[in-house]
């Protein structure tokens, strides 16, 4: 009985409370609600930022390739010294993204015979933090598609770059993505960029014909 009382007297209470003052004041509820939304707010924002910075971050690699095979397809002759130089200013188009880690690699390649028997050929390699292929690597078509390889007694300068890349912020993007760069060209002055320092003059011998 005394519980029933109690409670009756409770229900009485609340029901005076909501009639009251405090049931309709609603001065808090939009401070409540933007409580509740501001962390969903705060995680877009930055989701946004991060895509954003990643983005850009991998349209510089492709540039920095692009540069690279660009600067290098424009030389007749070249050494180890002048391709370093190549790299060290074609690292700029990085800017403002540390350029220490960037992986580089250029490459004379030939192209010898036709259709289903044409085949990419290295004749010269420099790497800047990377490893370079030996003389007469054969390269399949993930780096030298079939439609480079239509016309004979040719020559590319294939430019790779990978970027190690780690967003600043990492709440929505975590890790380090490696954004990677491969770009062809073809020589814009000689049939064969020479490098001075390898083997046959970074030649075929003889030629026309693979780089053996």
């Amino acid at each position: 009985m005394r519980a029933r009382l109690a409670l009756a007297r409770l229900g009485a209470l609340a029901r005076a409370i909501g009639r009251g003052r405090f049931g309709r004041d609603r001065r808090g509820v939009a401070a409540v609600e933007f409580a509740l939304i501001l962390p969903i707010l705060l995680t877009l924002y930055v989701g946004t930022v991060e895509t954003t910075q990643l983005l850009t971050a991998d349209r510089r690699v492709t540039l920095l390739g692009a540069t690279l095979a660009d600067l290098a397809s424009q030389a007749s002759k070249v050494k180890d010294a002048d391709l370093a130089g190549m790299v060290a200013a074609g690292s700029a188009v990085l800017s403002p993204l540390p350029a220490g880690a960037t992986r580089v690699r250029l490459t004379s390649i030939s192209i010898s015979g036709t259709g289903s028997t044409a085949t990419a050929t290295v004749c010269w390699s420099y790497a800047s933090n990377w490893t370079t292929y030996a003389r007469g690597t054969v390269l399949d078509t993930t780096l030298v598609p079939a439609a480079m390889r239509a016309q004979s007694n040719v020559s590319f300068i294939l430019s790779q770059v990978e970027y190690p890349y780690t967003p600043p912020i990492a709440v929505l993007l975590t890790g380090s993505f490696v954004l990677r760069s491969g770009q062809l060209m073809n020589p814009r002055n000689i049939q064969y960029v020479e490098k001075s320092d390898a083997a046959s003059l970074g030649k075929p011998s003889p030629s026309p014909g693979p780089c053996v």
